[in-house]
């Protein structure tokens, strides 16, 4: 019976949507990771305990930010977009992670590339979801491999 308590979940796994719709000519971006591996992540970027549940949500937001703009990038069109943070919200043991790119026009591909949690756990798989107007193409990443895309059909 020790067995099934030792640990929270039995995979290292995180889930990107990315999602574009013409009429509001925005992309949404939400990262999904178990909380246990992001603050496992996070570790070395500081020197205090983190704490996504309880712990300073400022600080929190400065470190989740700052790590995700370094593991994860969004192409449009074949050029490297900046992304803008808009948050974080704890769900059970999962952490969601919000980020936009306003004014898109004449979207023909969408490009994903992330290493997102690789240093932390080798096996770590990344699954990749990106809708282009209500059509969704999946992806899955092992590490090493970092880059996807889907075209407008």
């Amino acid at each position: 019976m020790p067995f099934l308590f030792g640990f929270k979940h039995p995979f290292y796994v995180s889930v990107t949507e990315v999602e574009y719709t013409t009429n509001t000519k925005e992309l949404g971006i939400t990262c999904k990771i178990y909380q246990d591996n992001l603050q496992e992540a996070l570790r070395p970027s500081t020197s205090t305990k983190i704490d996504l549940e309880q712990g300073n949500k400022g600080e929190n937001n400065k470190l989740i930010e700052a790590y995700i703009r370094k593991h994860l990038s969004i192409i449009i069109n074949g050029q490297k977009k900046g992304i803008q943070y808009l948050g974080y919200e704890n769900d059970n043991e999962a952490t969601w992670i919000f980020f936009t790119i306003s004014s898109l026009k004449n979207v023909k591909s969408i490009g994903v590339s992330t290493d997102l949690l690789y240093e932390y756990k080798k096996e770590f798989t990344n699954i990749i979801h990106i809708t282009i107007d209500g059509k969704r193409k999946s992806f899955k990443l092992n590490s090493p491999e970092t880059e996807v895309s889907a075209m407008r059909e």
